[in-house]
């Protein structure tokens, strides 16, 4: 016989609940929290990096100045009681791959916030996706300025845009009476972006360029030299991967031409000086963050401090530095957004930061600013493949 629903006593439902929810597994019971919410003992930070492609040094210096950060942070109890874990992906400097890795780190690991993303291919990708979904994302870098315009309200730059960098490099030449700039650029990976932004630093300086190049390392090296040392420039604004730069200068060095050359941070030092052997003494290049073996300066004293605690085997890096810096901001907004967090807290947390001081690079952002660091400066290289400064 049937039994109607309304014959089930209050009683007998509440024994019969009880008895279901014993016998429920207790992966169901311990549910996670909500999608990207951070639990109270953790939160879950996405990172995606070209691990594979020719930046993958490039791309561990910087995972590694930031997982000091962050393992200073972990040791010391966390930020409000939780402990920071980064969950890694490979985006191969490629955007498409770079758009499947963020899409995993969002909807498969359900992680709370991005770090650190860069690239010129892959980074409009990265803060697309992040900015559609309500993400915040602390650290991103590329030669172009699309970190900054048009606005996004969750993507925070922390380095300074690269047009700082190269009118930086344009004041720095000119007070030393030059006047008269080629710039050079590799059609490959940043090149182009870099060019774009020497023009547009000289245009706002009042200036043309005597020559603009672009090539890549299949075109005639010696061609490329004599076009350069027929253009009678003063300093060669370089936007170039070290390798084929290198054939490209050594026919324009033994043509005579002595212009001054002038390169961005995202030239690796390591990478230039193998390249460039003995002519690489005297480059320039510009950095958006101080010397990192300067350690009277705060900032580098106490990143080679957390260096050393969590890989005694690392060698402090400008992209290490550069890492380590973006961290420190994620980690300062994580503080300011107290215990009871949510993805807009963050976001208003980091708004907050009118002006924050990180031992030597003043950070700034607000409601309609990311301006994020401002620092630049400029350094020579030695003949030891050291900086002058």
């Amino acid at each position: 016989m049937a039994i109607s629903p309304m014959a089930i006593s209050r009683r007998d439902l509440i024994i019969s609940l009880g008895a279901a929810s014993v016998a429920m597994p207790a992966a169901v019971l311990a549910q996670p929290p909500a999608q990207g919410a951070p639990s109270d003992r953790e939160v879950l930070i996405g990172r995606t990096t070209p691990a594979s492609s020719p930046f993958s040094e490039m791309a561990r210096q910087r995972r590694t100045g930031a997982d000091a950060c962050i393992a200073k942070l972990n040791a010391a109890g966390g930020v409000h009681g939780r402990r920071v874990k980064i969950i890694d992906r490979d985006d191969g400097y490629q955007a498409e791959k770079a758009s499947i890795a963020v899409k995993e780190l969002l909807d498969q690991e359900g992680v709370f916030a991005m770090l650190g993303a860069f690239g010129t291919p892959t980074l409009p990708v990265v803060m697309a996706r992040t900015e559609e979904a309500g993400v915040p994302l602390i650290g991103a870098g590329s030669l172009s300025n699309e970190a900054r315009h048009p606005f996004k309200r969750h993507v925070f730059p922390v380095r300074a845009a690269s047009v700082a960098e190269t009118a930086h490099a344009i004041k720095h030449q000119r007070t030393l009476a030059v006047e008269r700039f080629a710039i050079v650029s590799s059609k490959e990976a940043y090149g182009p972006a870099g060019a774009n932004a020497f023009a547009a630093s000289l245009q706002s300086a009042g200036l043309k360029p005597v020559e603009t190049i672009a090539f890549s390392a299949s075109d005639d090296a010696r061609a490329v030299a004599d076009r350069l040392r027929a253009s009678g420039a003063q300093a060669l604004l370089v936007s170039v991967l070290p390798k084929p730069f290198s054939a490209v200068l050594s026919h324009y060095r033994k043509m005579g031409g002595a212009a001054q050359v002038i390169g961005f941070s995202a030239i690796r030092i390591e990478d230039l000086v193998e390249s460039l052997g003995p002519m690489a003494v005297g480059v320039g290049l510009s950095q958006p963050v101080p010397v990192p073996t300067r350690t009277t300066v705060p900032l580098v004293k106490a990143y080679h401090a957390a260096l050393a605690a969590h890989d005694g085997q690392a060698t402090p890096s400008y992209h290490g530095l550069e890492g380590y810096l973006e961290a420190l901001v994620m980690v300062e907004g994580l503080r300011r957004a107290g215990r009871n967090l949510s993805r807009e807290r963050l976001v208003s947390a980091l708004e907050s930061m009118t002006g924050h001081d990180f031992g030597g690079v003043l950070v700034k952002y607000g409601p309609n600013d990311r301006t994020g660091s401002a620092f630049v400066d400029i350094v020579m290289l030695n003949a030891k493949g050291g900086v002058v400064y």
